[in-house]
């Protein structure tokens, strides 16, 4: 009777020891997956924080760029009024640099105004197009003659009115 008793005392004792084994073994496991996770926390922490330096002096360089520049137009400016050019009559002409004729600035401005304008008018066409389309669907004209008429492809005279 004492010999089972020991048998199955022996045999309880290695089972528990492979268990604790076992378990050792997967905490072991837990201990080195937190240390991966922790480097690697560590890890994109530095690259956030190096990312956001760069993006600092990016942005430090930019405000330096803005400042200097209207610096230099105060300047400018200041220049301009501190010493008019007696032969100039207006404060527009005063403004204006002295070896370009004032044509030439003006055909310049001129030209650099109708290019806005017309980016603008560009922009307005394309909403004006999508409520053309529309409009001329609701006055009973076809797919096709309002294609003909915009000067559209007929898909995209379709789609604009399934997404109206």
């Amino acid at each position: 009777m004492t010999t089972i008793f020991l048998v199955v005392l022996f045999i309880t004792q290695i089972i528990s020891f492979y268990l604790i084994a076992l378990l050792y073994m997967k905490l072991s496991k837990f201990d080195d997956l937190e240390k991966k996770q922790n480097t690697l926390m560590k890890e994109m922490d530095d690259a956030i924080a190096v990312y956001l330096a760069e993006i600092k002096d990016e942005n430090d360089k930019l405000v330096e760029k803005i400042t200097a520049k209207t610096k230099d137009e105060s300047i400018f400016n200041e220049a301009s009024l501190k010493q008019p050019d007696k032969d100039l009559k207006t404060r527009e002409e005063a403004d204006l640099p002295i070896t370009m004729p004032k044509h030439t600035i003006r055909n310049h401005a001129r030209q650099s105004y109708e290019a806005v304008k017309l980016n603008v008018l560009q922009e307005d066409l394309e909403i004006d197009d999508k409520t053309r389309v529309i409009q001329l669907h609701e006055d009973g004209k076809s797919v096709e003659d309002i294609a003909k008429l915009l000067g559209k492809g007929q898909t995209e005279i379709e789609l604009i009115l399934k997404f109206k």
